[in-house]
């Protein structure tokens, strides 16, 4: 399906659970310029688990990947396009709580856009804080949870430990990739889903 983003169509897929739970979470991708779209393997592992517990999901391509128009945006273009997406899902889903989840840039643009959207919760997956501005956000009611392996070296592991209003979720041996995690990244998010707002493994502490 396409959605009408500020650059023009957006291509995006509509997967709607079998017990919906009147939740529709929609998941955004890694960086465009290094091959991500919504067809990414981590985005997909959201994906299903979100699916098992109800929640419908909505994934889309940034502008300029795949069959979605437009040019890459510097992540300010991305995140115009995910606030469409938002939009679009409030128009025709005006009952349902809003999820937003991100992996790596992705993660980023979620970030940006908590304070417009504003959504009942937010997954961080690998949020390059190494790499990317995540500037400080003001109060906000989003339950948020950042999960990110302790090998991942596009994630600054003191800071996201301390980071205000955000519980970390840590996962032992996994890189950025999440390469042969798939599954600890699955069941981290499981639990999460379970079991909002509670935290699952111990924080990072600050070295």
């Amino acid at each position: 399906m396409e959605i009408m983003g500020p650059a023009g169509p957006l291509e995006a897929t509509l997967d709607q659970a079998v017990n919906e739970k009147t939740i529709t979470a929609i998941l955004c991708h890694p960086h465009p310029a290094y091959g991500g779209s919504m067809h990414d393997a981590v985005v997909n592992t959201a994906t299903q688990v979100f699916l098992r517990h109800g929640v419908n999901c909505i994934r889309f391509n940034f502008r300029g990947v795949g069959a979605s128009a437009g040019t890459y945006g510097d992540g300010v273009g991305e995140t115009e396009d995910l606030l469409a997406v938002v939009n679009w899902q409030q128009q025709e889903y005006p009952r349902d709580k809003l999820w937003l989840c991100g992996y790596s840039f992705g993660a980023n643009v979620v970030w940006r856009s908590l304070a417009t959207a504003a959504p009942a919760r937010a997954f961080l997956i690998a949020p390059p804080i190494s790499m990317m501005e995540f500037a400080e956000q003001d109060g906000t009611d989003t339950v948020i949870n950042a999960i990110a392996g302790d090998r991942d070296d596009f994630v600054d592991q003191d800071r996201i430990g301390q980071w205000p209003g955000v519980t970390h979720h840590n996962i032992p041996g996994a890189d950025h990739f999440f390469s042969g995690a798939h599954d600890a990244l699955g069941e981290t998010l499981e639990a999460l889903v379970r079991q909002p707002g509670q935290t699952i493994t111990e924080p990072v502490s600050a070295s």
